[in-house]
């Protein structure tokens, strides 16, 4: 006898290829569904494992992009430039100097500070 709750090798072809957003709009789809809770136990069972292997696959396209883009950051540190005014790194960056509070542009026109 088949596990019917097993993924089949066509749902695991379908979720390798899926991109971001339908995996998650999948994803809340079938949360809401076992939330609702009408479900036989097999279908919840069913569900349940797809969900999870949907999260699995909207986690692992999301540590993709971030380092890709961890990249990124590191390929323009490492050119050594960055756009004007944009610091290579948080070592690069000094926050401004802070405001006094009798400094007139705080306030507009001829609004008294309280």
């Amino acid at each position: 006898m088949t596990d019917i709750t097993e993924p089949s090798d066509a749902w695991r072809d379908q979720l390798a290829a899926m991109p971001f957003e339908e995996a998650y709009r999948r994803l809340e789809d079938t949360v809401s569904r076992l939330e609702q809770g009408e479900l036989s136990l097999t279908d919840a069972e069913r569900l349940y494992r797809e969900g999870m292997e949907l999260a699995g696959r909207c986690q692992e396209l999301l540590t993709e992009t971030e380092l890709r883009i961890t990249q990124i950051g590191d390929g323009r540190a490492s050119a050594g430039s960055s756009a004007p005014g944009i610091p290579i790194s948080d070592d690069d960056w000094e926050p401004p100097p802070p405001l006094e509070p009798d400094d007139p542009s705080l306030f507009d026109d001829d609004d008294p500070p309280f």
